[in-house]
């Protein structure tokens, strides 16, 4: 299992203002799945990509804040120890 920092965007309503800001999420996964995102996320399989996105939108929804469907910027490897 690899962890990967992911980047994206996301939309929140702060005193009935719109705010769209960026932010990251660290996702433990299958080592397989984080190589190819790092390498080649395009080439990522769509089922894994809903998958991700789908988690990315719940964690945002306990935020408070809505992601940003396909605003996936960077995967980032995070080293271990």
């Amino acid at each position: 299992m690899k962890k990967l920092n992911i980047t994206y965007d996301t939309v929140g309503i702060e005193n009935g203002e719109m705010i769209v800001g960026e932010t990251c999420y660290t996702v433990k996964m299958q080592d397989a799945l984080a190589e190819q995102l790092l390498r080649d996320p395009a080439g990522a399989g769509a089922i894994d990509m809903v998958h991700l996105e789908f988690l990315l939108q719940h964690v945002e929804i306990l935020q408070g804040r809505r992601f940003v469907d396909g605003s996936i910027k960077h995967y980032e490897l995070v080293k271990e120890g």
